[in-house]
């Protein structure tokens, strides 16, 4: 199955690339957003949290954390500063290569 994932995202890289800089742009803040969801996701795996316990202890409602862990919603900022501590992470921001 990794395999068959790998292929379709090289595809798509490649559509992006063809399509130029937008493209390659919207793609690199699609990947940005589904890894800090993944990571929000691991997290609160590795601490055993459930996404109600999540709720109360971040204020955040729990069909909101819900709706973000399915892509349905992005987070905001604001909603990102209320989980990541009870998460026990931060929002590191460090310089990226420009492309």
């Amino acid at each position: 199955m990794s395999n068959n994932f790998d292929e379709f995202f090289t595809e798509i890289e490649e559509e992006a690339r063809a399509a130029g800089p937008e493209a390659i742009r919207e793609l690199e803040a699609k990947q940005l957003r589904y890894r800090a969801i993944a990571a929000l996701i691991a997290r609160r795996h590795e601490l055993h949290m459930t996404q109600q316990q999540l709720a109360e202890r971040s204020g955040v409602a729990q069909v909101e954390i819900s709706r973000i862990e399915r892509g349905r919603k992005s987070p905001s900022l604001i909603t990102f500063t209320k989980l990541l501590p009870v998460l026990g992470l931060d929002l590191s921001l460090t310089p990226a290569a420009v492309v």
